[in-house]
Parts: structure tokens; sequence; C-alpha cells
């Protein structure tokens, strides 16, 4: 149930979620400190840098989409599953 609901926020979110939840797996050392951080970049740096270069709706959709999908399954594969101690 636990990974469920790590998959079903980041797909409502539309991936905007990601690095956070991400976040809170890379505290509990299940994958490494920059993984949130490239998340981040992908998925809140896009729209900002789309805005700034004008005729964002040529790249920045397709970008967006690629960071939701990576993002949901990267949370499928991830041991997300409650242990005791971490």
């Amino acid at each position: 149930m636990h990974k469920v609901v790590w998959v079903a926020v980041v797909v409502v979110s539309a991936g905007l979620l990601a690095p956070p939840l991400f976040f809170i797996a890379a505290k509990k050392r299940v994958v490494a400190m920059y993984v949130p951080a490239l998340y981040a970049i992908f998925a809140w740096g896009t729209p900002i840098v789309a805005s700034l270069a004008g005729n964002a709706k040529n790249w920045s959709g397709g970008v967006l989409v690629f960071t939701l999908i990576v993002a949901a399954v990267h949370a499928a594969l991830l041991d997300t599953d409650w242990k005791a101690g971490r």
C-alpha cells in the first residue's frame, strides 16, 4: 500500500511533487542525494526555462511528461516499504 501511495502522489501531482518525495527517500538512504536534485531541475526548472525562452508549447510539455513517467516508474521500483530504523 505504501508503494501505491508514493506512485499515486507522483502521478496525481504531474511529477511536481517528485523532488520532495525523493528527498524523503534520500534521507532514508533509499536513493542517492543527487536524485531529488535531478528531479527538481527537470520538474521545476523546465517550466521556468520554457517561460523565459518563449514558445514553450513546443517542448516543455514533452519534457514534463517524460519526467513524470520516469519519476513514476522510479517510485514504483524503489524499496519504499516501511522498515524500522529508517
